[in-house]
């Protein structure tokens, strides 16, 4: 290149030949980092814009055009790029203004509308509790459940588990009995620790026994039984005794039979004078019952010492046993027939019935009988009106003797538990006897089972009408609390009839069947509050379908497992 006059011309014609202004047009398109699109754009008379530069690509571009100097076109190019850019934030803006604002309105649309179904569903949850205040069981619900408890507490019953709470009742109620009248036709002769003390010696010398036999005959007693174990001799004495055995018809010895057998004394064995010592203890070490005879294998009928005792008294009122045509165990005697005792009578389960046994009904403890020491017998201090024509019952008291027995009067808040002795057993079951066959005074009886099931279903029965019939907790458990008093009383008068009837087990029926019946409302109360709720949210959710699907899913999530089982189950009939 020279520089001529101002300016530059081409030395070299070739290289003005060669790099001539088309060459440098097209190497100036070829520097272009936007050359394709430049080119496209002014083919299309500038009016395409999909091929301007957005983004890293405009970017580049107007990097390398810093400090360049470019065609009007280039410059062009570049700015309508530019615009286009801004364009597409300004309307990307808009766009993510306009996103935001549809999210804001979802999300008010969103709480508004469980807003609204929360409100739904309270409204509806109220207005179906106030339908079902009202709500009352059918009385057939009582009946259905009076059985259903009664079922219950008669199985619980079968296996034994009320039997303790049975007994521990019936022990009650002889306690709570108004003490008998002294029996004007039995005495006891005790001999007590001061008595072995004064004699000096136990078992009793065979010479100290005779004289206290011989002075009791000489006042003529109709029957003397003797609590006293005699199988063996106790000398000095012993051949004075025997020969007052001999001599002496109405006396009565002693012997065991059962388990451990103790034989009686010899002679009195050889006459037939002789009654059962034997005792039936129940599961808790007490004495509810009198074991009248023992028909051992290969042997003869023996019979308790107390009904020996008794059996001699009423002969001589002319009163024999006589058997029930009807029932061959049962037996006539005087006012009374004895009736043996089964495995289930009364709150008895599956019981040991072997020989003859009944129910004792106690005429009460010591202090119901008259009482004498042996000593003071020897000395014959005891008026003769207290032994003549009367039964005479010699036998141990002391501790130390161990002839003692627990009762239903042993039971005790505080300390050990009173024990009756042996011979105030005998004494009773002799009272129980003699009273039940010359005054009629009952003996104790139970009822058939069929006639117990009724009872106890009747008090079940009253449990659940009373829970039908009352509402309020408070007032339900007051009466309960009176009714059960009422039963307590009805039992209590019945026992003093004679009649164990069951009363741990009525009670049972009917507290149970108190709490019962209200459990089975409330349920039903809500099993019927929860369908009418459905039902109603079903009818919203016709009209705002949004906002009622919502309020339906909010019940669901709140209810447990059945209960959501039970609204889809709703939720079919209704479409259906």
């Amino acid at each position: 290149m020279i520089n001529q006059q101002g300016y530059l011309r081409v030395k070299n014609p070739i290289y003005q030949a060669v790099f001539n202004s088309e060459w440098v047009a097209l190497q100036m398109e070829n520097m272009r980092p936007y050359a394709q699109r430049f080119k496209a754009w002014m083919t299309s008379n500038q009016q395409d814009e999909s091929q301007l530069l957005v983004g890293i690509a405009l970017q580049q571009a107007l990097a390398w055009s810093k400090n360049k100097r470019l065609s009007d076109l280039d410059y062009r190019f570049l700015a309508a790029s530019q615009e286009l850019t801004k364009l597409q934030i300004e309307t990307d803006l808009a766009i993510e203004k306009q996103a935001r604002q549809n999210e804001r309105e979802k999300a008010q649309f969103a709480l508004l509308a469980a807003q609204q179904a929360n409100q739904i569903l309270a409204n509806a949850r109220k207005t179906a509790k106030q339908k079902a205040q009202n709500l009352r069981l059918g009385k057939s619900w009582i009946g259905s459940i009076a059985g259903g408890v009664t079922s219950f507490i008669l199985l619980v019953r079968f296996t034994g588990l009320l039997q303790g709470m049975e007994l521990s009742m019936l022990d009650s109620f002889f306690q709570a009995r108004l003490p008998a009248k002294v029996d004007p036709r039995i005495t006891i002769i005790t001999i007590d620790e001061p008595d072995i003390k004064q004699i000096g010696q136990y078992p009793l010398p065979d010479r100290v026994l005779a004289q206290a036999i011989r002075t009791i005959k000489s006042y003529k007693p109709r029957v003397i039984g003797l609590d006293l174990y005699r199988d063996l001799p106790t000398e000095p004495g012993h051949k004075e005794l025997v020969e007052l055995y001999k001599t002496t018809e109405n006396l009565i010895g002693l012997e065991k039979v059962v388990g451990t057998q103790i034989a009686p004394p010899p002679t009195l064995a050889e006459l037939g004078q002789v009654g059962l010592a034997d005792q039936v203890l129940d599961g808790d070490g007490k004495l509810r019952r009198a074991l009248l005879s023992v028909q051992q294998p290969n042997s003869s009928l023996h019979l308790n010492l107390g009904l020996q005792l008794a059996l001699r008294y009423l002969e001589a009122e002319g009163i024999t046993p006589q058997p029930q045509t009807n029932h061959r165990k049962q037996i006539q005697l005087g006012k009374t027939v004895l009736v043996p005792f089964q495995p289930n009578d009364g709150g008895y389960v599956r019981a040991d019935d072997g020989g003859y046994q009944i129910l004792l009904n106690f005429h009460g403890t010591e202090q119901q009988f008259q009482t004498f020491s042996i000593t003071a017998l020897l000395a014959n201090k005891i008026p003769s009106q207290k032994l003549r024509d009367r039964v005479i019952l010699i036998g141990s008291t002391a501790d130390s003797v161990n002839d003692l027995f627990q009762t239903p009067y042993s039971n005790q808040n505080f300390g050990s538990p009173i024990q009756m002795a042996g011979v105030t057993v005998h004494a009773n079951i002799t009272s129980m006897i003699l009273s039940a066959a010359l005054q009629g005074r009952p003996l104790l009886k139970v009822w058939y089972k069929p006639v117990e099931w009724l009872w106890i279903l009747f008090w079940s029965g009253v449990g659940a009408a009373l829970a039908w019939q009352i509402k309020s907790f408070k007032s339900l458990v007051t009466a309960v609390v009176i009714v059960e008093g009422g039963l307590m009383g009805v039992s209590y008068l019945a026992f003093l009839q004679g009649w164990w009837i069951p009363v741990a087990p009525s009670m049972m029926g009917l507290v149970i069947a108190a709490v019962t019946l209200p459990t089975v409302t409330n349920r039903q109360l809500e099993k019927t509050q929860l369908c009418q709720t459905v039902e109603l949210l079903v009818a919203i959710s016709r009209e705002q379908p949004a906002v009622g699907q919502i309020a339906i899913e909010y019940l669901k999530q709140a209810e447990s497992p059945d209960n959501q089982a039970l609204i889809e189950q709703i939720l079919r009939q209704e479409v259906l």
